[in-house]
């Protein structure tokens, strides 16, 4: 029988100082970008949860974002999202991964621009 519960994990509202974009300017410094993650797991229902290593810590999941948004520039949001979705992905517990990667304030008539995507 297929068991249907399963648990999210969340982090909101990341914020990083990254290099990314396309264009010259980009290039030459570094810009906020926010990342939102929703990591879907199987469920801890009647499982023993008395040590961090049951579950996917988010902690460790933060410092792999931030260290990943520190190793080079990326051109393109979508590059940087892909490999966080990896990253969530290679999890023994996950199941799907929905990630948001957005630049604030960079264009004027938006609050946001960005990218999200939803990966299994």
């Amino acid at each position: 029988m297929l068991n249907k519960n399963s648990d999210n994990i969340f982090i909101s509202d990341l914020m990083l100082e990254m290099s990314v974009g396309i264009y010259d300017h980009e290039k030459e410094d570094t810009q906020p970008v926010v990342v939102n993650i929703t990591i879907e797991v199987e469920s801890n229902k009647g499982r023993q949860l008395e040590s961090i290593d049951s579950v996917i810590s988010y902690e460790e999941v933060v410092k792999s974002i931030t260290v990943l948004s520190k190793k080079k520039h990326y051109n393109l949001l979508e590059e940087f999202a892909e490999n966080i979705a990896c990253i969530c992905l290679e999890h023994k517990n996950s199941i799907k991964v929905k990630v948001s990667v957005d630049k604030p304030d960079i264009m004027r008539a938006c609050k946001t621009v960005g990218i999200e995507i939803i990966r299994f």
